[in-house]
């Protein structure tokens, strides 16, 4: 996809995101899902997420969701460790 194709499909789906703020997601002309930002409700999965499909199957989606959060803080928090580790290249550098 070329950066201006790919720049009128994130136009599309801002426009599709505008006229469905009950749909989590929204699907392109160019068939690719999008995430809706005036979605404001329940977590949901991605539409062709089968193992998440299958997880809520098994488990609800409330386990789905505390997964979801759970996984999101893990990664939050490595985040936070990698960037207050010191520059191994500058171990010296005062710069925080």
């Amino acid at each position: 996809m070329s950066e201006y194709e790919s720049m009128a499909d994130r136009d599309e789906a801002l426009a599709l995101s505008r006229a469905a703020p009950d749909h989590a997601w929204v699907l392109t002309d160019r068939d690719v899902w999008h995430r809706n930002p005036f979605y404001h409700g329940p977590e949901m999965p991605h539409p062709e997420d089968d193992g998440a499909h299958d997880f809520i199957a098994d488990h609800g989606i409330d386990a789905w969701r505390e997964a979801i959060r759970a996984a999101r803080a893990a990664a939050e928090a490595k985040a936070r460790e990698i960037a207050d580790a010191p520059d191994p290249w500058w171990p010296d550098d005062p710069t925080p």
